[in-house]
């Protein structure tokens, strides 16, 4: 694990909850719980800074470390996608872009390409992507934030076959190996959520340190299926998806740990002067199901 990517996910699991502000020491200290040294994780901020992820300021003799607007919607639109059970309906359109970029802008082709992997999308053919979310209005965005409207075109479409719109999940995505992947997730996890169930039930529960770092390490594996995993509409998947049980599994085991790894972030959490916590416990299941949107994000790979 790289100390760059946990901090991705300590930000979008835990402090973007707690208003979005936390302390170099409150940072230093969860991960190590993690396994990191001081050293690394100073190194790791200074580069998310550099790239545009994170900003820090001081307050005093201390520092605080918040995600910037480019930090903040990439988080946003990954954690709606991570905390969704189900996929939703599907309202038939297809929604396509097709770019041309010249060779010698082609390294903004390839971060546009890993930008539209990232999103789900999946190539129809040499240049063209498919998707059937209604991202075009944050497609639009997004060329306009990084100029390259020249390069791109936008549709709308219904497909009229030959076949069905399942025959254009099957060109566009390979369903066998995104399966594989969430059958690998579940045999990892599984195990592991059955034997702390055990525990909780005989009221001999893990340590509060313990459930902080086994959900990290969860939801840090699971926001992976972001680079592998579309979110299909459920009307464009077979009815035994087994994504279903992953995302099943998924809330499961977080529901089991989340009250005891809550303990242990707030207990360690030095939020900036002025903090006003939050009223309720945090549930991040049910503020991203209250709250659906989607944001423009830079270009970039927060793997």
């Amino acid at each position: 694990m790289k100390a760059r990517s946990m901090l991705f996910t300590i930000f979008g699991d835990s402090v973007r909850y707690y208003g979005g502000e936390i302390s170099t020491g409150s940072l230093i200290r969860l991960m190590g719980e993690l396994g990191f040294s001081p050293g690394a994780v100073r190194v790791a901020l200074a580069r998310m800074a550099r790239q545009g992820w994170v900003k820090a300021r001081r307050e005093g003799r201390r520092s605080f470390y918040a995600l910037t607007e480019r930090g903040r919607k990439r988080i946003e639109y990954g954690t709606h996608r991570v905390y969704s059970l189900r996929h939703g309906p599907w309202d038939g359109l297809w929604r396509i872009l097709s770019y041309s970029f010249p060779e010698a802008r082609r390294g903004e082709r390839d971060r546009l390409r890993r930008e539209l992997i990232w999103l789900g999308m999946g190539p129809l053919a040499n240049g063209t992507w498919i998707t059937p979310h209604n991202l075009i209005d944050y497609l639009k965005e997004l060329v306009t934030a990084h100029g390259i409207q020249e390069y791109v075109i936008l549709f709308t479409a219904k497909f009229t076959g030959p076949g069905g719109d399942k025959a254009v999940v099957q060109r566009c995505w390979n369903l066998e190996r995104i399966a594989r992947w969430h059958q690998a997730f579940i045999r990892t996890f599984k195990p592991r959520f059955l034997t702390l169930q055990r525990r909780f039930a005989r009221g001999n529960p893990p340590p509060d340190n313990f459930c902080f770092v086994e959900k990290v390490r969860l939801v840090h594996e699971y926001r992976k299926s972001l680079f592998v995993d579309p979110w299909l509409p459920d009307d464009l998947l077979p009815k035994d998806w087994v994504g279903y049980e992953a995302a099943k599994l998924f809330f499961a085991y977080y529901q089991l740990l989340a009250p005891r790894a809550r303990a242990f972030f707030e207990k360690v959490f030095e939020p900036p002067p002025g903090w006003t916590p939050p009223k309720a416990p945090v549930d991040p299941f049910q503020i991203e199901a209250a709250t659906p949107q989607l944001a423009v994000a830079s270009l970039g790979d927060m793997r």
